[in-house]
């Protein structure tokens, strides 16, 4: 899919480009390695205005589109997945308040969007892709709501400093409020030790009696699975493009590594079971940018891309899996070593066959819209 982007448009992809070779890609390793950022990189990002790319230029952001938004997301991973997984979680949290706050909501918070990361909590440990086993209630209280219950796994945790907070307002009523850390009450928890994504902080919020306006309800009272969903369509096309990204990162380092190996006369590169999976590798990571790119376009345009961005993540995640798997093949032995980044990189998109919905449920999400055409 070609785009002719504009030189605004061209301008800001070279810049995303030329940080993430300077600032981003040479501390890949390290990132994994150490599991955090290194000092400094997330404050370069801020100020180098990756935060309100998408915001609206009331706001104090640029306003680019899905399909520039998606395509930063893309470079970005190529030289770290886990610094676009963080940007991905801002963007997709920001994309709901857009939608579903209210004006007062807005004025308040979007601004700082540029400075601030945003988070969407909904996991509990007894609520995960069954949204109505969570335990995290809101009560009215006068004008106002209270807040109790906890909320794990959450992207960009403990980074994050503004939360969208899936909660339940009635037995069989789930609503989203918007939560800030300064508020009486929130407090930070456990931070989990994945194996994958290792830069992106994944924690818990701790919401004991906080309280909120009214007007810090997104959308309406009952709406919280469909903002749920709205969150995970538009994370889910963000995705697509960091597993493009990954898959990027792996085939370069096998083809380089393909035509610089001997192999008798010749390089490996030279041998047809090498040359598949190089091949295999460049289809799967072609695909998967075609089906994300094909969710933005349609995003863009106002008209339904939930299954297509579905498609994206579920397809993206396993292929990238198999490519990076492949990649490690071609170095063999050098693969499998840690001076080498094929080995976090498999990490890094598994870890995307679980987040924003299991590849399972994904496949039935879209096996369903099939079978209701």
């Amino acid at each position: 899919m070609a785009f002719n982007w504009t030189p605004q448009q061209n301008m800001l992809l070279r810049m995303v480009s030329e940080f993430t070779d300077k600032e981003v890609a040479p501390f890949d390793m390290q990132i994994d390695r150490d599991g955090r950022y290194p000092d400094g990189l997330f404050q370069k990002m801020v100020e180098t205005g990756f935060l309100g790319i998408m915001l609206p230029r009331e706001y104090g952001g640029a306003a680019f589109d899905p399909e520039i938004t998606a395509e930063v997301i893309r470079r970005m991973a190529v030289g770290n997945a886990s610094a676009a997984v963080t940007l991905e979680g801002h963007y997709k949290t920001v994309d709901q308040i857009l939608k579903f706050g209210t004006d007062a909501l807005k004025r308040e918070y979007l601004p700082s969007a540029t400075k601030r990361i945003f988070a969407f909590s909904m996991t509990e440990s007894t609520g995960g892709s069954n949204p109505m086993g969570i335990q995290t209630t809101a009560k009215r209280a006068g004008d106002d709501w209270v807040i109790s219950g906890n909320k794990i796994m959450i992207t960009n945790g403990g980074l994050a400093e503004v939360y969208c907070v899936l909660v339940k307002t009635a037995p069989d009523e789930l609503s989203v409020f918007l939560v800030d850390k300064d508020m009486p009450g929130f407090s930070f928890g456990k931070q989990e030790d994945f194996i994958g994504l290792r830069g992106v902080p994944v924690g818990e919020i701790v919401l004991d009696n906080v309280r909120v306006s009214a007007d810090h309800l997104l959308g309406k009272l009952g709406n919280g699975i469909m903002i749920g969903d709205s969150a995970h369509d538009d994370a889910r096309i963000l995705m697509g493009a960091a597993l493009t990204g990954i898959m990027e990162h792996a085939l370069q380092v096998a083809a380089d590594y393909a035509n610089e190996r001997k192999a008798g006369d010749g390089t490996i590169g030279q041998m047809q079971s090498i040359q598949r999976k190089i091949a295999d590798i460049a289809m799967g990571k072609e695909t998967t940018k075609l089906l994300y790119q094909r969710a933005a376009l349609l995003k863009a345009n106002n008209q339904p891309y939930s299954e297509e961005a579905t498609m994206a993540k579920a397809y993206g995640s396993r292929t990238a899996v198999s490519a990076c798997d492949d990649a490690l093949q071609v170095l063999a032995g050098y693969g499998y070593s840690r001076e080498y980044p094929l080995a976090h990189l498999i990490m890094d998109a598994r870890a995307m066959e679980i987040a924003e919905g299991t590849v399972e449920k994904m496949r039935s999400a879209i096996a369903i819209a099939e079978l209701s055409k």
